[in-house]
């Protein structure tokens, strides 16, 4: 808080005002280790560093964390990389092929096959207990109600977490203009002593009585006609 500023010039490279302690020789800091780094304006960055012994300890436990790692790769720290990548790579490929293995199940879950569609002037009315999570629970609502040639209203439930109830209906259809899925979620998510929200086309909510599931989608039966 003094009158004077202290400022630093390091060769052609830098001018800046005085930060902290200052040697005049590198060797006396010893190792110096980047922690990390954070823009701090356009063409600036600051980086967090350590240095003497914090540096020494700070290369030990990035060393044990790189072991570990590899151990539960079963590959050497110079494999880790590519290993990880290939991991990683599997496994977003795992997600596409369960996501797309879940809206084909409920295509076949909403095809005539077990009965759970009935058609209601015009309309697909499916109303099914389904033993998932909400992400799930999404993805198979959205393959029911994707199509605009099949005009469709579906609510889903799930005892999961205490109850979950979701309900979609097909946008820019017939289905969209006789039903609203906010209106629906609402008469029903009671049962499950829940509530929720959401737009006109989807809606969500869950609840702390999943035993009330059934009655709530009974009583969604008998709102929808189906």
């Amino acid at each position: 808080k003094g009158a004077s500023v202290r400022i630093l010039r390091i060769a052609d490279h830098e001018i800046q005002a005085c930060g902290g302690t200052h040697h005049d020789e590198p060797g006396r800091i010893g190792s110096i280790r980047i922690v990390r780094s954070s823009a701090v304006q356009d063409g600036v960055e600051r980086l967090t560093i350590v240095s003497g012994q914090a540096a020494l300890r700070y290369a030990r436990q990035q060393d044990a964390l790189l072991r570990a790692a590899s151990d539960a790769l079963s590959v050497t720290p110079e494999d880790l990389p590519r290993a990880a990548e290939r991991f990683f790579t599997e496994w977003k490929d795992q997600q596409k092929r369960i996501k797309r293995m879940e809206q084909e199940i409920a295509k076949l879950r909403t095809s005539g096959g077990d009965g759970g569609a009935t058609m209601v002037d015009g309309v697909r009315v499916i109303v099914q207990e389904v033993d998932a999570d909400l992400k799930q629970l999404t993805n198979m609502l959205g393959a029911m109600t994707r199509d605009p040639e099949q005009p469709t209203v579906a609510v889903l439930g799930s005892r999961e977490g205490g109850g979950k109830l979701l309900v979609a209906v097909t946008e820019g259809t017939i289905a969209a203009e006789r039903y609203d899925a906010v209106t629906v979620l609402r008469a029903i998510s009671s049962h499950i002593k829940g509530g929720g929200g959401g737009r006109p086309t989807f809606a969500q909510g869950g609840g702390s009585n999943p035993d009330g599931l059934p009655d709530a989608l009974a009583e969604a039966k008998s709102l929808l006609g189906a």
